[in-house]
């Protein structure tokens, strides 16, 4: 079945300074019926003014508003509005490159997603393709040894920005707005559980900024360990309904999950309490194969002296030091 019209979501908060250049990837080379709905979550700068000009602009483009609920929420009205065949979904700071709208237009697949390559302005470039050929594979279990570097390793299959889904999939199936983060892995999760069905496309067709300040990998929070373990139910049962064994999956889930707020407690600076780091680094170390990793990254550590406390915090199970210590280098080093 050849790809039609398509509908491009893009949630906007606090999106002025870049929302221009993402809608004129979006526009560039797309066909004339492409659906472009810019939804304004309550962004308190002029976000929401941005997203009227491009609406008189360009006639493909509208322009919605609704108070501030996160990305999850944009997203659902978003979806709510699209009447397009396929829907996309761009972040308001990333930008579609050349070459995904005559890619489209030459393919015909039965599959309800497909799925292409980003540029990382952190890691660069990696496609579906770097792991299998292009074409259509019917379930997970038909991606053999790639599922786990697609879900894993490359993010491919984790974040909803490098696919398309087909819109009638998606009929019952909203993001889940409780959520500030993960909310996008377990969409795609439920969405697979759906319709199993993946076309890797050849290409990498995404721009992702993700190096900037207040990225997730820039920005400290202490949410990743409760969004794994809400989304891990969704893996599991995704996995088993496609004849995989769940238990390595799982395990590796966890295991970056706690690397991740690991790196973010001892990397970043925030306004996080001492029972808060606390209690986050006690989960961490109550996972042994956590500790075994970070005992190897601390070796390999080339500062040496500020990594002491670390080293001696993991070694002997001492949370409140690791605490202590963060918020002690984040006032005084």
């Amino acid at each position: 079945m050849s790809i039609q019209k398509v509908s491009v979501i893009i949630p906007c908060y606090k999106a002025a300074a870049t929302l221009r250049r993402t809608v004129a990837s979006v526009l560039d080379g797309a066909p004339a019926d492409v659906e472009i709905l810019l939804v304004d979550d309550g962004s308190p700068d002029n976000t929401g003014a941005v997203c009227e000009e491009l609406a008189e602009l360009h006639p493909q483009v509208t322009a919605l508003h609704r108070p501030n609920g996160g990305a999850g929420a944009a997203r659902n009205t978003g979806l709510d509005a699209a009447t397009g065949d396929w829907v996309l979904f761009p972040d308001s700071d990333d930008e579609l490159l050349p070459g995904l709208w005559s890619a489209l237009a030459a393919l015909d697949t039965d599959a309800d997603m497909i799925l292409f390559g980003v540029a990382r302005e952190s890691s660069g470039a990696v496609a579906p393709t770097d792991y299998l050929a292009e074409g259509c594979y019917k379930n997970l279990q038909a991606l053999g040894n790639a599922l786990f570097p697609l879900l894993f390793d490359s993010g491919l299959l984790a974040s909803p920005c490098t696919k398309l889904f087909r819109r009638r999939t998606l009929s019952t199936l909203r993001f889940e707005e409780r959520l500030a983060i993960n909310e996008d892995v377990l969409f795609n999760l439920q969405f697979l559980q759906i319709s199993p069905a993946i076309y890797c496309l050849h290409g990498v067709y995404y721009k992702e900024y993700n190096a900037r300040t207040g990225s997730l990998s820039r920005r400290l929070r202490g949410d990743l360990l409760d969004a794994e373990r809400i989304t891990r139910p969704a893996l599991s049962t995704l996995l088993e309904a496609n004849g995989i064994d769940p238990a390595p999956y799982l395990r590796t889930s966890r295991l970056r999950a706690c690397l991740n707020q690991y790196g973010l407690l001892t990397g970043c600076k925030g306004d996080l309490s001492y029972t808060e780091r606390r209690t986050l680094f006690a989960e961490i170390l109550a996972d042994p194969d956590a500790c075994a990793a970070l005992r190897t990254q601390l070796q390999n550590d080339p500062n040496r002296l500020l990594a002491v406390p670390y080293r001696l915090g993991v070694a002997c199970n001492l949370p409140g030091l690791l605490a202590g210590y963060t918020l002690f280098k984040q006032r005084f080093l």
